[in-house]
């Protein structure tokens, strides 16, 4: 069941109505929402037409396990904003969002601790095979040769993105004596020392482990396919951090069972929850997790804390900080500025 709005009665509430796609979003959080609007959590991952009706009284939207949808922004005559809970924007019709003079915000640089830490936490997993050796040590057992893994130290790691991530994980990637590749159409002004910009051919065919960090657009999505896999060394690994549909999940698959890939550590899907059924879950070459990367106290709290004072201050009037379609601005019906 939803939760509803705290003094609501029913009908339109006394203060702006903020709806929160999920129950997830730090407690601290909604407080200071709650200090100044009426609040509404959905269940996670609402359906459109959940999410539509219940943004239909809304003038903000905290986004985070949901997908706002051009029908979800229809519904919504007086959203000024949705404030998305974490960095990538693709769970937002941005051209529709723009259309309609709602703003788009997400959280910048707030969990990139989090995530890059965690890149390393997953492809330390798979590296060392610390999952197989925990499960055999909660079974009794005491296998020390299947549990022989590979070093990083040496090794040549493959960055997709040099963002706020991608530079964090170059940085910490150095720290473990690794040669760093990194391919990005638009790099920082300046690059971390030890890091060699490339193409994307040169990074696939020479990285032992490529990991992506880059945003879902048109151009990166099926970033890798079937060529780029087929592009890198048969003893490589995969790890995903940034958006599952970066990756051709079919292709995957086939490349990790004709063993043309040593392996993959994935957090995020292209569909999301992972399917029960789904092969990646049954391939002990794989390690996974439900999306959590940057799920640390203390980033939830920053990521939650930013999400909400873009809604504080969009509604206050006040530019707020990390808006991806400023040209909402100019295109702001009446209905959207009250």
């Amino acid at each position: 069941m939803a939760a509803h709005p705290a003094g609501s009665t029913g009908g339109a509430p006394a203060r702006p109505l903020v709806v929160l796609t999920d129950p997830s979003i730090h407690a601290e959080a909604v407080a200071l929402l709650r200090e100044r609007f009426e609040v509404l959590i959905l269940d996670s991952y609402p359906s459109e037409e959940r999410l539509a009706e219940a943004a239909a009284g809304a003038s903000a939207i905290l986004a985070r396990l949901g997908t706002v949808t051009r029908r979800v922004i229809e519904a919504a005559p007086h959203l000024r904003i949705v404030s998305r809970h974490g960095v990538g924007v693709d769970a937002v019709d941005l051209a529709a969002a723009t259309e309609h003079g709602v703003v788009v915000t997400n959280t910048g640089a707030s969990n990139a601790a989090a995530v890059a830490e965690y890149t390393f936490a997953l492809l330390l997993a798979l590296m060392r095979k610390v999952p197989q050796a925990d499960a055999g040590m909660r079974a009794g057992l005491w296998q020390r040769t299947p549990q022989v893994g590979g070093e990083l130290e040496g090794r040549t790691l493959g960055i997709f993105g040099l963002g706020a991530i991608g530079g964090r994980v170059a940085r910490q990637g150095l720290g473990f004596g690794m040669k760093i590749l990194a391919c990005d159409p638009h790099p920082p002004a300046i690059m971390p020392e030890g890091v060699r910009l490339a193409g994307r051919e040169e990074v696939l065919a020479g990285a032992d482990i490529v990991t992506l960090h880059t945003r879902l657009t048109d151009e990166t999505r099926a970033l890798i396919d079937a060529r780029a896999l087929a592009a890198m060394k048969p003893a490589a690994v995969l790890v995903n951090t940034a958006r599952g549909e970066l990756v051709d999940e079919p292709a995957l698959i086939a490349a990790l069972e004709a063993g043309r890939l040593g392996g993959a550590a994935l957090d995020t899907f292209a569909e999301e929850p992972l399917a029960v059924d789904s092969p990646l879950r049954r391939m002990p070459n794989v390690v996974l997790s439900p999306h959590v990367a940057g799920q640390t106290g203390e980033a939830l709290l920053r990521v939650g804390r930013a999400a909400a004072q873009a809604i504080i201050d969009e509604l206050a009037g006040r530019r707020p900080a990390n808006v991806h379609n400023p040209e909402a601005y100019g295109r702001r019906p009446a209905a959207r500025s009250q």
